[in-house]
């Protein structure tokens, strides 16, 4: 009789588990920032119909995207940077 050697019994593989770098972990803690700050705004400008919080919030809103992408970008070029001079330093 032959043998059946493919094994009946298979163990799922393992999951990896996610990691995180702290600057990445810090772009986030940023975002989630900016994101409550815009809804600060929100909050204040609904409880104040006519007043300077609708201003502040439609304008936070327009231009706190760009000034973020702006700022992380310059932010990751400068690592790149320091990062690039460090390897030749050596």
């Amino acid at each position: 009789m032959i043998e059946n050697k493919i094994p009946t019994h298979l163990t799922p593989p393992r999951r990896r588990r996610p990691q995180f770098s702290i600057g990445g972990l810090l772009m986030l803690m940023v975002v989630c920032g900016v994101m409550a700050a815009a809804g600060s705004y929100l909050v204040r400008s609904l409880q104040q119909p006519a007043g300077a919080a609708r201003l502040v919030f439609i304008l936070f809103t327009l231009i706190a995207p760009v000034v973020l992408l702006v700022t992380v970008s310059l932010i990751r070029n400068i690592a790149g940077w320091f990062g690039r001079r460090k390897g030749r330093d050596r």
